[in-house]
């Protein structure tokens, strides 16, 4: 059963006037109840004596809140009890959750889970900052596996908080082991303020006055003059660009409206340029798929390499003539050259990504043909995948869909043009960051988040889809589905194809969970 203790935590013990009254409320309530509270010294010493495993993990977090997210989830697994933030206020006794075996939780008001919830393709959040428990309940230990992998994911909600505790419950073999209640139990107000209306007894208010995190201001006249300003910048000097209505326009909305391929016929497009020492270890992981071979094309086009490539492949892919549905060899030089070692330039990307996007359309053109179900674009740098990606990528029924591609296992995504948009209005911090009419935000934007930061669900949305492993219905490339070769929408190739692809209606969708490693270098 639930024992009669509190939990609360703090940095210090010196609790700032503005909380002293929520704590004082839960002794009112209480007065027979152990009252147990940690500050974040105490805290550490507690993990570091009962969860060792745990305090690699532990320490590496950067920001209190983490800590007290994680601490939270071991405090309740070793010692049961009630878990309270210091910003909720109790308004009624615990003393009849004491009788509960289950772990007692409250969903977040509608009106703020959904904001969280909707993109991440939960059906609902669970509220972290008060819980009921009772000791050594497994399903703590579950949850802590989950949060080393999402150490250094960019959203605390996603690294220790409501995110990954709703998903883990989701996914938790033991749904009985939860009550789980409508919000007024003990968040009855959103952070606006205001309440659900739901007639479920409260027995406390969260008042939404956490310091990790604080309302965006409005923006100001200066921020406003200086959005006009770079966005008549950038509207001056973005050069030639695709138009949504072209675009759009260019692609058959009956390929659009098609239901997912029922075939299993799969091309395998490989672009590659200067690869020569890639090619043969690449052959031999393909070789490698649980995929019926006959039911397999390869397609390799290559150009502008130096080092050799083209005639290494032709010499790799002669004696699987016969092995594999087809295998077809295509050249494309696009005539632009860039220095390995400077390929992340901004100032390149236009030039670069523009010539990778003609390669990636050569292969549409001449790779595909009406025998494909499904096109799979794998870079060629890509070293170790899973034998049955393929049919793991199919089995959710989706046009587009990509892996989570990592250098390391459980690091932090590598393709970087897998992304989520979190951040969407257009002020003049966007437009700062275009780059040749390409808008090129910093490698780890708080504006964007990548699978690795949401590894804790199993698929997402995705705004924008990298290529280093991308499945797509061939239906779509062949209806004229594309990659943008100038900026669409101020993003291009593999980007400005996951935002078309949207914007006719057909969501991308990343798996997080599903990793493939690419080269370390």
């Amino acid at each position: 059963m639930i024992p009669k203790i509190l939990h609360q935590t703090w940095k210090t013990d010196d609790i700032p006037a503005r909380f002293q009254a929520y704590v004082e409320s839960w002794k009112r309530h209480h007065p027979d109840w152990t009252m147990m509270f940690w500050n974040d010294r105490r805290l550490l010493e507690f993990v570091a004596r009962h969860y060792p495993d745990f305090l690699p993990t532990f320490c590496s977090y950067e920001r209190g809140v983490l800590r007290a997210d994680a601490g939270r989830y071991m405090l309740l697994h070793h010692f049961g009890g009630v878990y309270a933030d210091i910003d909720c206020e109790c308004v009624a006794s615990f003393d009849p959750l004491a009788s509960e075996d289950r772990i007692v939780v409250c969903k977040e008001p509608d009106t703020h889970a959904r904001v969280q919830a909707d993109f991440r393709r939960l059906p609902y959040l669970l509220f972290n900052g008060t819980i009921a428990s009772p000791p050594g309940h497994p399903f703590w230990l579950y949850l802590l596996s989950f949060l080393p992998g999402l150490a250094h994911a960019k959203e605390a909600i996603d690294a220790t908080g409501p995110c990954v505790m709703t998903s883990a419950q989701l996914s938790y073999g033991d749904q009985s082991a939860f009550a789980i209640h409508p919000s007024a139990l003990f968040a009855p107000v959103d952070s606006a303020g205001r309440n659900g209306g739901n007639e479920t007894p409260t027995l406390s208010i969260h008042h939404w006055a956490g310091t990790w995190w604080t309302r965006a201001p409005a923006p100001g006249w200066r921020d406003k003059i200086r959005t006009r300003v770079y966005r008549s910048w950038h509207h001056l000097t973005r050069g030639a660009y695709l138009s949504e209505a072209a675009a759009r326009e260019g692609v058959d909305p009956a390929a659009v409206a098609a239901p997912a391929p029922s075939g299993g016929n799969v091309a395998i497009l490989v672009p590659l340029r200067d690869a020569a020492d890639h090619i043969q270890p690449f052959l031999d992981a393909v070789s490698a798929l649980d995929y019926p071979k006959d039911r397999i094309k390869l397609v390799f086009c290559e150009g502008d390499s130096t080092d050799g490539s083209w005639e290494r492949l032709q010499q790799a892919v002669a004696p699987l003539t016969g092995n594999y549905r087809d295998v077809v060899l295509l050249q494309r030089q696009t005539g632009v050259r860039v220095d390995r070692t400077k390929r992340a330039k901004r100032r390149l990307q236009r030039a670069r990504r523009g010539a990778i996007a003609k390669v990636r359309n050569h292969l549409i053109d001449h790779g595909l043909d009406p025998d494909d179900d499904w096109a799979l674009w794998v870079d060629i740098d890509v070293w170790r995948f899973p034998g049955d990606i393929l049919s793991r990528l199919m089995e959710g029924g989706h046009r587009i869909v990509v892996p989570n591609c990592v250098k390391i296992a459980g690091g932090g995504s590598f393709d970087l043009n897998s992304f989520i948009s979190v951040g969407k209005e257009k002020d003049y911090r966007y437009y700062r960051e275009i780059y040749g009419g390409i808008h090129q935000p910093p490698a780890y934007s708080y504006n964007r988040l990548h699978l690795s930061d949401v590894r804790h669900l199993d698929s997402i949305g995705l705004d924008g889809v990298g290529g280093t492993m991308l499945l797509v219905d061939a239906t779509l490339h062949r209806g004229g589905l594309r990659f943008p070769e100038i900026p669409y929408r101020e993003l291009i190739e593999t980007e400005g194809f996951g935002v078309l692809a949207n914007d006719l209606g057909i969501r991308p969708i990343g798996l997080p969970r599903l990793e493939i490693l690419h080269v370390p270098w």
